[in-house]
C-alpha cells in the first residue's frame, strides 16, 4: 500500500467515525423529542428517524445502499427477524433497511455505553444473558411480546463474525422464541460488508453495501422439539446465498 493510500484511508476512517457519532447524538435528540408519544406511535417514529440519520451517513460517507426483496416483508405480519452480524456497518444499515414493528434484543451491558445505550434502550429488549434461568425467562417474555404483534430482531451468531466462515454457530434462542409464538423467521443478509470495514479494525472503504431478504420461514405448527432442525434450514439459506452472492465470501 502507498503512503498516500495509507494516509487517504486512515483520514475517510476517520471522517466515517466522527460523522457516525455526531449522527446518533443527532439522533438522541430526536429520540429525546418523541419520548411523549404512546409506545407504538414512539416505536415507529423511533425508526422513521434512525432511517434519516442512516441515510445522512451513508450520504456523507460516500456509500451506495441497495436492497433486495423489500417486498417480501409483510408490513401486517409479526415476524423473528434474523441477520448475519458483520461488522460496524451492520448498525447503520439495520436503521436504514428495517422500518418494521419491531424491537432487537441486545444485551444488558450495552446500556452503560455513552449514548449507545440510550438508544439501544429506547429501541431494543435489553437481556441478561448470564445465566440459563435468565435466558428461559427472556425466551417466554419475547414470545409473549411477539403473540402481541411486536416483531424481533435477534442476531443469532451473538456476536459479530471475526472467522473466515461465511457464519458463525447459530444460538438457538429466536428459533425456540418464534415457535414459541408461532410466527416466522424472516431472514436478511448483510452482503459485501466484510471489505469495506475489516472487522479486526476500525478502517472504512467506500462501496457499495446491500441487503437480501430471503424468503420467511414458517413455524405453524412446530412444536419446541423442531427447533433444531428449524435453526440448521435458516442457517443453510442464509450460508448458501452468503457463498453464492456475497462477493467477499466467494474468495474464501
Amino acid at each position: 500500500m502507498s503512503i498516500l493510500r495509507y494516509i487517504a484511508i486512515r483520514i475517510y476512517s476517520a471522517w466515517c467515525i466522527v460523522i457516525f457519532f455526531v449522527v446518533i447524538f443527532v439522533q438522541m435528540l430526536g429520540f429525546i423529542a418523541i419520548s411523549v408519544l404512546p409506545e407504538r406511535r414512539r416505536t415507529l417514529a423511533c425508526y422513521q428517524i434512525t432511517h434519516a440519520v442512516a441515510s445522512t451517513w451513508f450520504l456523507l460517507c460516500g456509500y451506495r445502499v441497495v436492497i433486495e426483496g423489500e417486498e417480501k416483508i409483510d408490513p401486517t405480519q409479526t415476524y423473528m427477524f434474523v441477520c448475519n452480524h458483520t461488522n460496524m456497518l451492520d448498525l447503520p444499515m439495520g436503521g436504514y433497511f428495517l422500518r418494521h414493528y419491531y424491537k432487537s434484543l441486545a444485551k444488558k451491558e450495552l446500556k452503560y455505553v455513552p449514548i449507545l445505550g440510550y438508544l439501544l434502550g429506547t429501541t431494543s429488549l435489553l437481556v441478561d444473558r448470564s445465566n440459563p434461568e435468565s435466558r428461559r425467562q427472556t425466551t417466554e417474555r419475547v414470545a409473549n411480546l411477539m403473540k402481541q404483534g411486536l416483531s424481533i430482531l435477534i442476531f443469532p451468531e451473538g456476536t459479530r463474525n471475526k472467522t473466515v466462515k461465511p457464519l458463525k454457530e447459530f444460538y438457538s434462542g429466536a428459533f425456540r422464541t418464534a415457535i414459541l409464538a408461532q410466527v416466522p423467521v424472516q431472514p436478511f443478509l448483510f452482503l459485501d460488508h466484510r471489505s469495506l470495514q475489516p472487522v479486526h479494525s476500525y478502517r472504512f472503504y467506500p462501496g457499495t453495501v446491500r441487503v437480501r431478504v430471503l424468503d420467511a420461514v414458517p413455524t405453524a405448527d412446530l412444536h419446541l422439539d423442531d427447533a433444531h432442525d428449524l435453526q440448521q434450514q435458516v442457517y443453510d439459506l442464509m450460508e448458501l446465498t452468503i457463498l453464492t452472492e456475497d462477493k467477499d465470501f466467494k474468495k474464501v
